[in-house]
């Protein structure tokens, strides 16, 4: 019993992070790898188990029972955080960390520091399913988007063919090519280079030959992703755009193919020389062997687990964020202040070319359902709307890191000045806009970018959303659900205020409003 509940309570520790990423790994395709990374780390930790070393356990149970009884402490605000700020990267992290260091104390518990050096490894692994801190995947993200579209440009001029960069997309006499993050390669360096820790892990690499094999796993990922742009490019520019799109999900999946087979033949063949005889022993005394290792681990009397009672009321305390959380949402919910709406855009511009969101970017912005049109007025304005929603909390919180100070730069487009918030009031709902003028060229582009939830949340106000914002959310229960976000942008008007005087009378025939209370958005 004894080894049962030290071993649950191990697994614990990371499945309160596994369920919190969960949700995240299931909709997206940046991260959908760590659905598979929880077997895989088990995998690993039971292959440790057969050439397991000597155990020589380290100090007493109290100061350990203690440690991990604060841990699970931690987790609570956590929780309650995490349920208003699934984007906020240092949350999993912190959690992960946690977990990581309270499975090193366990080992070292259980087995000493020989145990802490032998199934350390492994345990990385798990760290891989953790999406990448903002600070470093945004601007990596950007770099790898303009280095693909500036090599990709050179090249269709080395070979002829006219090609004008702008920003990340580049322009073709038959269309435009717009390089995405998922044509960048940070998509497949993430799921590669995990990859490559995987396979390192499995033939037992040495930590020179791992640190290698993880710069040759980001090398190849960025290679290939680089030659399907180009080859995309080309293809638009030989038989235009319609050729390219066909081609384009069919070029993604060969890509993590060819870069996971190729990082994988170049372990096999740089593999040590223990993993080609078949010994993955790393020369410390055993315990068991591959067959009946997992009984062997139970049933040796070596480990010094932890007392039964204490590791009880940790498993305990770790259940305890569950009900907390549902407890503090409901009872500190945001209330619903605002009647439910609707775009009705047959009768506000029936010249307009409706279309559904492209798949890459209804997936980029986790949003449930959503439509894009563009039309030209009797004015001569263009006009280009987005048109959003998010029922469920999670997706809208994640789904709320692209905004036009990000992306309009990432296609050429320069900001001039950002002019007042655009506030719309009708039947009860209050629509606020952020306004921005973005220039390429001689060409100015009005946007107009607002976002409402049921609640009245002040989108307008949080653009980019300090630690303290985030904290303040968590504190009043406002989960962003029932999000909307309607983007609207205008070409060849004279000025800002005429841009404004264009919206405010396409609002007020657009927007109906549903007399009856807004729907309580799911979480």
């Amino acid at each position: 019993m004894p080894a049962v509940l030290n071993l649950a309570l191990a697994a614990i520790l990371w499945f309160w992070l596994f369920g919190e990423l969960g949700f995240e790994w299931s909709v997206s395709e940046q991260y959908g790898y760590g659905l598979f990374i929880p077997f895989l780390g088990a995998y690993l930790l039971w292959l440790r188990v057969a050439d397991r070393p000597a155990p020589r356990p380290w100090t007493g149970p109290f100061p350990v029972l203690l440690v991990l009884a604060l841990v699970a402490l931690a987790y609570y605000p956590l929780a309650v955080l995490f349920s208003a700020n699934a984007d906020w990267r240092l949350l999993p992290w912190s959690i992960a960390l946690l977990a990581l260091a309270s499975t090193i104390l366990l080992l070292a518990r259980w087995g000493g520091p020989p145990w802490v050096r032998h199934f350390l490894p492994a345990l990385v692994l798990f760290l891989f399913a953790v999406p990448w801190p903002s600070t470093i995947e945004v601007p990596l993200v950007d770099h790898l988007m303009t280095f693909v579209a500036v090599v990709s440009t050179e090249a269709l001029h080395f070979l002829g063919f006219e090609a004008i960069r702008q920003g990340h997309t580049i322009q073709l006499p038959t269309g435009f090519v717009e390089v995405e993050e998922a044509c960048s390669g940070v998509r497949s360096i993430q799921s590669t280079i995990m990859a490559g820790w995987l396979v390192g892990e499995l033939w037992r690499f040495r930590p020179v030959g791992r640190g290698l094999l993880l710069v040759w796993a980001a090398a190849i990922a960025i290679t290939f992703n680089l030659l399907r742009t180009f080859l995309l490019a080309w293809l638009s520019a030989l038989r235009g755009p319609d050729v390219m799109a066909r081609w384009h999900d069919t070029a993604g999946y060969l890509v993590f193919a060819l870069s996971f087979a190729t990082v994988l033949g170049g372990a096999w063949i740089a593999r040590p020389r223990a993993a080609r005889n078949g010994n993955l022993d790393t020369n410390t005394p055993s315990l068991g062997s591959a067959e009946g290792s997992g009984a062997s681990f139970l049933d040796a009397p070596s480990p010094r687990w932890l007392p039964s009672r204490g590791v009880a009321v940790i498993l305990l305390l770790l259940v305890g964020p569950l009900p907390v959380v549902f407890a503090w949402y409901a009872l500190r919910a945001a209330a619903v202040t605002q009647p439910a709406w609707r775009l009705n855009l047959p009768v506000a511009a029936p010249q307009a070319k409706v279309d559904p969101l492209t798949p890459s970017l209804a997936q980029a912005l986790y949003t449930d359902n959503g439509l894009q049109a563009t039309w030209v007025d009797d004015a001569g304005h263009e006009w280009l709307l987005y048109y959003l929603v998010w029922q469920r909390a999670r997706a809208a919180q994640l789904g709320g890191v692209h905004v036009p100070l990000r992306c309009l730069p990432a296609v050429g487009w320069v900001l001039d000045h950002q002019g007042p918030n655009l506030t719309w009031n009708r039947g009860g709902v209050s629509l606020v806009f952020n306004t921005y003028v973005f220039v390429h060229g001689p060409t100015h582009i009005y946007v107009f970018y607002g976002q409402w939830d049921p609640a009245g949340y002040p989108y307008y106000d949080k653009i980019g959303r300090y630690p303290s914002d985030r904290l303040l959310d968590a504190w009043d229960g406002q989960r962003m659900a029932g999000k909307h976000l309607l983007e609207i942008g205008l070409l060849n008007a004279p000025s800002l205020p005429d841009a404004t005087r264009a919206v405010e009378n396409f609002l007020d025939r657009a927007i109906v409003v549903d007399p009856t209370p807004a729907t309580p958005p799911r979480s």
